[in-house]
């Protein structure tokens, strides 16, 4: 006999009865060794298995540069002394962009400072962008626009996923290099006409970013001249339709060789008087999309394409050419899978971008005259035997 008060445990009984059995029981990974593991056992060996807990969740750790917070360390720092050095949201970042949902976080001040800085940037931005009317669209209007299409689909992918650290990332930082480029675009062609474009953009960029920084989102909202809460507006949605093939392709091909020519500058150490660019022949453009076809489908054995291009009439001549067949493979394999789809749905003329486009572009970044010339062009000037080495998307290149 307990002694206990009958109504006493009866009010024991239904309160036990009322909460149990445990849903979740939420604790730290370190207790899975202890406390946890008994939490199981004394609860198997009590109670019946209708009472037993449902299940346990194990949380991480926020680690501090790398190591585990702890007092004896004296590398703890209070939430509300982090907030009011540097403001909720980049703390908010900082910490979601230091690992993903079942990775430790490892907060670091270098990484608020790093993330309140790029947030300043973009406020700074916003402060200078208007909306206006969108006019005729040039060949890098329809590319930014067609990457701010994809980076809305790739961030939106993320997020489903819970995948939010790709998806901060992919707002805050990976998207500048493809803004440097359209900027870099512009101003070699004396632009002034681009400012609605980047509002356009940068309002996508900002709607993405308001659930992870809602409070400097809201700023920035204000900013651009959009009425209402960025909170309330909808999150932006892709359109396959709004992607442009061709543009994607036709300014990665502008980007790469401009990366060419300034490591062949690079490497042979020289100022150039002029540089010629090699484009590749008919028959070579046949087989690399037959090749693409291949590899797009699974296919990457060197042997079984080559039997697969010498048994078709179109592709047969490739036979004295293995070592093109090679590379080309190789090329392919390189080239990221968006440029390999659009290359699939869209075919450019190469020799026709680059001798609209390239020029301007070139004289910009090198600060010399460019002449375009295709391989087969008849008595080409090609002293140094370069245009046979053209392959399609790496235009050959010869530098005097």
């Amino acid at each position: 006999m307990t002694g206990m008060d009958v109504n006493t445990l009866s009010e024991i009984k239904t309160e036990f009865q009322y909460f149990y059995p445990v849903d979740a029981r939420h604790s730290g990974r370190d207790l899975v060794p202890n406390h946890l593991t008994f939490f199981v056992l004394n609860h198997v060996a009590i109670f019946p298995e209708k009472d037993w807990p449902k299940e346990i969740v194990v949380n991480g750790s926020v680690l501090m540069n790398g190591s585990k917070m702890s007092k004896s360390m004296g590398n703890i720092i209070p939430l509300r002394k982090a907030i009011q050095d540097h403001g909720a949201d980049p703390v908010r970042l900082a910490i979601i962009i230091s690992a993903e949902l079942l990775q430790d976080a490892d907060f670091n001040i270098e990484s608020v400072s790093g993330v309140q800085s790029r947030l300043e940037s973009l406020y700074e931005e916003c402060t200078k962008l208007e909306a206006g009317k969108i006019g005729n669209l040039e060949a890098e209007d329809r590319w930014i626009l067609s990457k701010t299409q994809i980076m809305v689909s790739q961030v939106s992918a993320a997020v489903k996923k819970m995948r939010l650290r790709e998806a901060l990332h992919g707002i805050l930082f990976a998207f500048e290099s493809e803004l440097g480029w359209y900027q870099k675009r512009a101003k070699a062609k004396n632009r002034r006409d681009i400012s609605a474009i980047l509002h356009q953009v940068m309002s996508t960029r900002i709607l993405m970013l308001s659930p992870f920084a809602p409070h400097i989102a809201e700023e920035m909202w204000e900013r651009l001249g959009h009425d209402g809460l960025v909170s309330k507006a909808r999150w932006p949605e892709s359109l396959e339709q709004n992607i442009d093939a061709a543009s994607i392709q036709s300014e990665e091909l502008l980007r790469s060789t401009v990366k060419d020519i300034a490591h062949i500058l690079k490497v042979a150490k020289i100022a150039p008087q002029r540089i010629i660019m090699y484009t590749s022949n008919d028959t070579k453009s046949k087989v690399y999309y037959a090749i693409l076809e291949k590899v797009m489908s699974g296919q990457t054995n060197m042997g079984v394409i080559m039997k697969e291009l010498i048994a078709d009439k179109d592709t047969s001549d490739v036979k004295k050419n293995p070592d093109f067949v090679q590379r080309t493979i190789k090329d392919i394999l390189s080239e990221p899978a968006d440029i390999k789809k659009a290359r699939l749905e869209s075919k450019i003329d190469e020799q026709d971008l680059l001798a609209t486009e390239f020029p301007e572009l070139a004289s910009a970044e090198f600060g010399v005259d460019i002449q375009i010339l295709s391989e087969s062009d008849p008595d080409i000037y090609d002293p140094k035997d370069k245009a046979r080495h053209a392959r399609p998307f790496k235009p050959a290149i010869l530098v005097e």
